[in-house]
């Protein structure tokens, strides 16, 4: 696999602008973002899970004898789930 730099080109007024090489990211469909995002979300979890056995933040239950649930990854995406009393959420 060969990686190479991204160039866009716009139009404005019906003439091209060009070339722009963005600074900063990945571009959508990437073949490194699945990567990225497996080692961003791995780091993720493991302050998670610190700071719950510290007692520092408390995941929810959805129901009663269900385990607590404080994050959820799934593609692309990270929801958080925390409890906090109005103190903390201040």
């Amino acid at each position: 696999m060969c990686l190479e730099t991204v160039q866009y080109s716009i139009m404005i007024n019906g003439e091209s602008v060009g070339p722009i090489k963005p600074g900063r990211g990945l571009r959508q469909g990437d073949p490194l973002s699945p990567y990225l995002f497996i080692l961003c979300a791995k780091g993720l979890t493991t302050l998670i899970r610190r700071y719950e056995s510290r007692g520092d933040i408390h995941g929810v239950k959805v129901c009663r004898g269900a385990p607590s649930l404080s994050h959820l990854l799934f593609a692309d995406d990270c929801f958080l789930f925390f409890r906090a009393d109005i103190r903390e959420a201040q």
